[in-house]
């Protein structure tokens, strides 16, 4: 087992898993030098980029320890991957991914890697258990990073991780999440266009391009983006989605939850919905006729990345008697 204090820089020589029989070898191997595998500073990594693969020993946490992280891979925006870093006797040593095995998750991550410098002397290969997939970042739950390069004994370090996206939309303000800000109906992806028509069918590109979609930032990595479409004469449809901000193709449709003994039409469109912000409560109410004499109300609040159903209210009866939405009878409330 590595056992590192969280204020030193260099890892003990590691033995776990299946490399321990190589590392345990007769006094032919012992001969080989041992390969001086560092972590890296907070100073090294320098500022974050926007999206990144992480990997730091077992046992130390990165956000509180000075030296913790092992392996280090920026990403763009669209998961391009720049070349991951290692630090080898003080060096930073850049590996290029060659070759994966397994099944893909979110950040192109895959529990099977192998890593290899420009010039071939040094090579990595990732064994990783990858979390499901809750929210907009990956967590890596343990593996191991085996680092080989020729004329040393293989390095091997337990290893946990993460993969995400961190950067706030451009403006924002981290400390006052939830405050609405626009976006342009052109950055809406045509993946999410489908997926809204889907749900409500409308001409939802010819909308959007009129009225922007009223966005809420709901974590450094995602947003809440209320997309709205009229394909009635009374009744404005609103598709909600979770979004990752650095790419909204990765996004998925929000639920809106029945009030006991009902089921509404479809599990992702409320009508004419309007937000509270301070609250991160959203209204809806839906009119059966163009008098407003029947229809439904309705409330929702967004909490721990889901929408609760906190007011329903129904007047069913269209008798030409014009009632406000919010009096009508009420049917269940939180």
């Amino acid at each position: 087992m590595i056992r590192v204090a969280s204020g030193l820089r260099v890892l003990a020589l590691g033995l776990w898993g299946g490399a321990s029989a190589v590392l345990c070898a007769g006094p032919a191997l012992a001969e080989e030098p041992k390969l001086d595998l560092e972590l890296f500073s907070q100073e090294e990594l320098g500022e974050p980029p926007a999206c990144a693969v992480r990997l730091w020993q077992a046992g130390l946490d990165p956000d509180t320890d000075r030296y913790a992280v092992v392996f280090h891979e920026a990403l763009d925006a669209d998961h391009t991957r720049a070349p991951a870093r290692i630090v080898i006797g003080g060096e930073i040593v850049e590996l290029e991914r060659v070759a994966t095995g397994g099944a893909t998750t979110g950040y192109d991550l895959y529990p099977e890697q192998a890593y290899r410098s420009r010039d071939g002397k040094t090579r990595a290969l990732l064994e990783l258990e990858i979390a499901p997939e809750e929210g907009e970042a990956v967590g890596i739950d343990g593996g191991r990073m085996i680092v080989v390069r020729s004329g040393y004994l293989p390095f091997t370090v337990a290893v946990e991780g993460d993969a995400g996206c961190l950067a706030p939309p451009a403006g924002e303000d981290l400390t006052d999440l939830f405050a609405p800000y626009e976006v342009g109906g052109d950055s809406v992806p045509d993946s999410l266009i489908a997926a809204a028509n889907e749900a409500y069918e409308c001409e939802w590109r010819d909308a959007l391009m009129r009225s922007p979609v009223t966005a809420f930032q709901t974590s450094e990595e995602g947003a809440v983006w209320d997309m709205s479409c009229a394909a009635g004469m009374h009744n404005i449809g609103h598709v909600v989605a979770q979004v990752y901000i650095a790419d909204p193709n990765t996004f998925s449709l929000m639920s809106f939850q029945d009030p006991p003994g009902r089921t509404r039409p479809s599990p992702h469109v409320l009508f004419n919905a309007t937000w509270d912000a301070a609250t991160r409560t959203v209204t809806a109410f839906a009119s059966d006729r163009g008098l407003g004499d029947c229809g439904t109300f309705e409330r929702h609040r967004y909490v721990d990345g889901e929408f609760v159903l906190v007011e329903y209210r129904e007047k069913p009866e269209c008798d030409g008697t014009y009632v406000e939405p919010e009096d009508y009878p009420l049917v269940y409330s939180r």
